[in-house]
């Protein structure tokens, strides 16, 4: 990791976990004006790589795209802080949309201080591209980044923009898969440690699978990898047929054979193009 990189990192960790405090230690208050001094139009580019540099005049909606476990992104984003560039970059730009990778942390479950910290952001993005306050939003990841597209949508401030929401192998339940892995235990409790209740309710409460009925029903695309070593194919079906039984409407891709973090070329394109056509909506 470049040094200047693992610099931004650390600052934004030290943000997060701020935000997450002043949840805890305080009522929670609108404090968006107070914080721009620490993001804001000028220094965005800290929080948030974007493809800004491709676009051809203002851009007419934002693409929100969180990172997996550790950072990284299936669908293409990194935390080295530079230009989001690349195929999907420059396909989302040709459309008119502004598609930003949040450095919301490597062990993001979009507790309340990383929704917080994502709001903050779109405020300095919507300021910096003179963006109306209507402007449609949709958001994605793959993995933690989809999980973490999914409780975003129905937490944000900004939950009225969101149109769409598209989450590549989400985790859905995290008491359920938190040993399927070695580094998920210590990252899941992380993540509710700071909630003024038992560890495992927080987990429920982060876990989308048991909040069916606080999720935003905006349209949802869920790619599913059938061989997932993580997150059972079974019941993310599940958890996509009770969210459609919420009134969501739900676009559910199983991929057979495919591990953990995998897309089969059709399935990545129709989810690319999920997010063009409901940001256009």
């Amino acid at each position: 990791m470049k040094s200047s990189t693992k610099n931004i990192l650390i600052a934004t960790l030290l943000v997060v976990a701020a935000a997450s405090a002043g949840f805890v230690m305080k009522s929670i208050r609108n404090t968006a004006e107070e914080d721009s001094s620490l993001i804001n139009p000028d220094n965005v580019h800290l929080y948030a790589n974007t493809n800004a540099h491709l676009l051809n005049g203002s851009p007419k909606a934002i693409v929100l795209e969180f990172p997996g476990l550790g950072g990284g992104s299936c669908l293409g984003g990194s935390m080295d802080i530079g230009p989001y560039g690349g195929k999907y970059a420059e396909e989302m730009a040709e459309n008119g949309i502004l598609l930003a990778y949040l450095f919301s942390g490597p062990w993001s479950w979009m507790q309340k201080g990383s929704v917080r910290y994502t709001d903050l952001v779109v405020d300095a993005l919507l300021k910096k591209y003179s963006l109306a306050d209507g402007t449609p939003i949709c958001v994605s990841g793959g993995s933690m980044g989809g999980h973490g597209a999914i409780i975003y949508a129905s937490e944000s401030r900004h939950k009225d923009k969101i149109r769409a929401v598209a989450a590549a192998c989400p985790c859905f339940d995290l008491t359920d898969c938190m040993f399927s892995d070695p580094t998920f235990p210590r990252s899941f409790v992380l993540g509710v440690a700071d909630q003024d209740c038992p560890l495992e309710e927080g987990l429920r409460k982060l876990s989308p699978i048991h909040r069916i009925r606080s999720l935003s029903r905006v349209p949802y695309f869920i790619a599913c990898d059938g061989a997932d070593q993580f997150f059972d194919a079974g019941r993310m079906k599940e958890f996509a047929d009770k969210l459609e039984g919420h009134g969501a409407p739900v676009t559910f891709r199983l991929m057979e054979g495919l591990t953990h973090g995998g897309f089969t070329p059709e399935v990545r394109d129709e989810l690319t193009s999920f997010l063009i056509t409901n940001c256009k909506q």
